[in-house]
């Protein structure tokens, strides 16, 4: 029910628009392997398979290039676990706000949700693994590069947002608090796990995590 899985609606480009969106999703592959200092035109162009002048005729400064490569990534994993987090929502909603206030109810919501939250971390780490290093890096290069501090801000505050909305169903008024503990929890564990092969990846041992996490929160021991 967490699982990522690709849903987007994805509207027909002019060819130069796709072009230029090849370009970000090539910055976007290079950057993960490279890093910022790694990603210049020429790395770019070699990976895209392209020209080196289409590059800089579509983004003169690599700067720009590589804010806007860290907002499609943002996007794009934005939409794709909005997505997956639906999914969860449709199954708390169907069970009722009433019914989740009975300990019993919450002992099986608390299993239920923390396999699911296993199988929605494993998921983002071997599926998404591109797009999870570039997270990581968003969040990291902060420190040096102001100007991407507010891309960087307004990513977390959106992937922030289900966790807050998860949160609420067992504890309204601390969700927020309770949502920055969980958050914290997953993203420790995407990204203690983002280097490993998939078969290498402790499935145990992420599930006793967010199980222990999720029945505090929930207030379930």
């Amino acid at each position: 029910m967490l699982a990522i899985k690709e849903n987007v609606t994805v509207k027909r480009r002019s060819k130069g628009e796709q072009t230029r969106h090849n370009i970000l999703v090539a910055a976007i592959d290079v950057l993960a392997k490279n890093g910022i200092k790694g990603t210049t035109h020429r790395a770019i162009a070699s990976h895209a398979g392209i020209q080196l002048s289409l590059t800089t005729y579509y983004f003169k400064d690599i700067q720009e290039l590589v804010h806007q490569a860290f907002k499609l990534n943002s996007e794009l994993v934005t939409q794709l676990t909005d997505f997956a987090w639906q999914q969860a929502f449709d199954y708390l909603e169907s069970i009722g706000k009433t019914q989740l206030k009975k300990v019993s109810v919450r002992v099986q919501v608390r299993e239920q949700c923390a396999q699911l939250a296993t199988e929605y971390i494993i998921n983002k780490v071997s599926e998404r693994s591109t797009a999870l290093a570039v997270e990581q890096l968003l969040f990291t290069e902060i420190q040096t590069t102001p100007q991407l501090r507010e891309l960087a801000n307004e990513y977390r505050n959106l992937l922030l947002m289900p966790f807050i909305q998860l949160c609420s169903y067992f504890d309204k008024d601390n969700a927020e608090i309770d949502a920055e503990i969980l958050f914290t929890i997953f993203t420790q564990l995407e990204y203690k796990n983002i280097m490993l092969p998939a078969d290498e990846i402790d499935r145990e041992a992420i599930y006793q995590q967010v199980n222990r996490v999720i029945g505090w929160i929930m207030k379930v021991k």
